[in-house]
């Protein structure tokens, strides 16, 4: 019989990746600790999402600030979560059961189904 050697650790990290985890918790703890915890509670009242699709930089190809602003944004939602209970998103106008189901696709009427 061969006898296989295995390491766990390896595997492990193969699988689910704890190394980058752990690196990208580090960097969302840091950027907590430096800002989002320091923010006042009118700054975090802000749908942070909402910001970035409006206002941020996705469209760069500069995968440093993609990164940086991404971990800015995981440590300002937590810390609206510790804070508020919740993530904070703007209400806008929201689509409710039995009202405002139908929509225009492509400029033809369909109806949205639940």
């Amino acid at each position: 019989m061969i006898e296989a050697s295995l390491d766990t650790e390896k595997l492990v990290d193969k699988v689910y990746h704890i190394k980058e985890l752990h690196n990208i918790l580090e960097n969302v703890i840091t950027d907590y600790i430096e800002q989002a915890v320091l923010m006042t509670d009118k700054q975090l009242k802000e749908d942070r999402s909402n910001w970035i699709k409006v206002y941020g930089t996705d469209d760069t190809d500069d995968k440093e600030m993609n990164y940086d602003t991404s971990i800015h944004t995981l440590a300002i939602e937590i810390e609206q979560l510790r804070r508020m209970g919740k993530i904070y998103y703007d209400k806008g106008k929201q689509l409710t059961e039995g009202e405002g189901n139908k929509i225009k696709v492509d400029n033809v009427p369909a109806t949205i189904l639940y």
